[in-house]
């Protein structure tokens, strides 16, 4: 159905969803979540939405590794507030994946100023990717 045939209630209903949806987003930056990240949110805004960004490849659900990674990345986007963390799937978004090189999962790429500077494959302790991170953010 083209906009021009919607009805006021459709029209409502596609509204409040994409409201909805704006709004589940924000409270995601704002708690500093990591952020479900797609081909058209990734370069677009994402990796340049902070100085610093963290990226996460992931495969669901044959992934294992990918499943232990999540919780310390969620932890670590808690504890530094000031470091953009985000996800993408790489069974849908394999041309993003493709495009770092990614071979191995998981794999979480650090971005300075939207360009990509370290990495880290494997699922690895907490302590080694958060070590990764100040050194970039110039902490270490």
């Amino acid at each position: 159905m083209t906009m021009g045939n919607m009805g006021m209630d459709d029209k409502d209903e596609e509204l409040n969803e994409l409201l909805e949806k704006k709004a589940r987003e924000l409270a995601k930056v704002a708690n500093n979540e990591p952020i479900e990240l797609s081909a058209d949110n990734f370069e677009g805004g994402f990796i340049r939405s902070k100085r610093i960004v963290v990226v996460d490849f992931w495969a669901p659900p044959w992934c294992a590794p990918c499943f232990l990674l999540e919780p310390i990345l969620r932890t670590l986007a808690r504890e530094m507030p000031c470091v953009g963390f985000g996800r993408l799937n790489t069974q849908e978004w394999p041309d993003v994946a493709a495009k770092y090189d990614v071979m191995s999962l998981p794999t979480v790429i650090i971005f300075r100023n939207g360009e990509p500077v370290d990495f880290v494959i494997g699922a690895v302790p907490k302590k080694i990717i958060a070590d990764k991170i100040r050194k970039v953010l110039g902490e270490d």
